[in-house]
């Protein structure tokens, strides 16, 4: 019977720690971190993976540029989603890399940081841009859904 009640007890602990570090706040990845493969540049980490469009030159990522936030509506810091991270290449080329994490997305909001400025798009969208050296001060939270 005790055993029973510690696997439990286990079992709770593990559940609520996935569901911590999927809500877990999360920024741009570094320019080192940033890796050519098979026409991609991508990065990746424990809760996410980064993409760029396919490209066909074998470059390096010298520097993060910011980073693009799309509100699902209005001004909405609550409800939208990372458009991309941008980095400056040392072809002097910049790369935009988007977030792709496995399983169904149902939130992406903007964390309390002050470097994340309202701003209009040149379709005349409200978005939310980060234009910062160190990209964890772009950061940002993400949801799953269940």
């Amino acid at each position: 019977m005790e055993c029973s009640l510690i696997k439990r007890v286990c079992l709770f602990l593990l559940w609520v720690g996935g569901v911590a570090q999927a809500n877990a706040e999360q920024g741009c990845p570094y320019p080192s971190s940033v890796k050519y493969v098979s026409g991609y540049f991508q990065a990746s980490d424990k809760q996410s993976h980064w993409r760029s469009p396919k490209v066909d030159a074998h470059d390096f990522a010298d520097r993060f540029i910011g980073a693009l936030f799309t509100p699902g509506k209005g001004q909405d810091r609550e409800n939208g989603y990372l458009d991309r991270c941008v980095y400056l290449m040392g072809s002097g080329r910049s790369l935009a890399l988007r977030y792709d994490m496995p399983g169904a997305l149902s939130t992406m909001s903007l964390t309390k940081s002050l470097h994340w400025e309202l701003a209009t798009d040149p379709l005349k969208q409200d978005v939310y841009i980060c234009q910062d050296s160190q990209p964890d001060n772009c950061t940002f939270t993400v949801g799953r859904l269940n």
